[in-house]
């Protein structure tokens, strides 16, 4: 079996830390999960910015948070652009894509946000939505 290619949306929320964790832990061991934070501020001048200073640490810290890889291999990567379309995007050649979901919810009902909406209704890949509050889950 070939191994496997999980693209992990990532933002500073426990969110995002949940969907990391539950992508490595259910990526099979030879297997890639890239870790992206979607950049959409940045200097005209282009080079290192704080905007992309900070999402690169907020990459390193969540990864830090990890208590095991195993033999699960971990990519960082710092995308400019709108969320959605870039990791729909990024995620055209992978066999999944992992995003946390915030539980948003208005009048009892859970609402996706925006960037879920736009990856489940673009993406090519299985998208996998792991709520908060799923890290301590099996």
């Amino acid at each position: 079996m070939d191994a496997k290619q999980i693209v992990v949306g990532l933002d500073n929320s426990p969110a995002g830390a949940a969907a990391l964790e539950w992508a490595v832990r259910h990526t099979r061991d030879g297997g890639t999960v890239v870790v992206v934070s979607v950049c959409g501020m940045h200097t005209p001048h282009g080079g290192q910015d704080v905007f992309h200073s900070a999402r690169l640490r907020t990459l390193r810290d969540a990864l830090a948070r990890l208590t095991a890889y195993g033999d699960v291999r971990v990519e960082q990567a710092v995308l400019d652009g709108e969320p959605g379309p870039a990791l729909v995007k990024l995620a055209e050649t992978a066999d999944g894509l992992v995003l946390g979901r915030h539980g948003y919810r208005r009048g009892g009902v859970t609402v996706m946000g925006s960037v879920i909406t736009h990856c489940l209704t673009h993406a090519t890949c299985p998208v996998v939505v792991v709520p908060t509050g799923a890290r301590s889950a099996g």
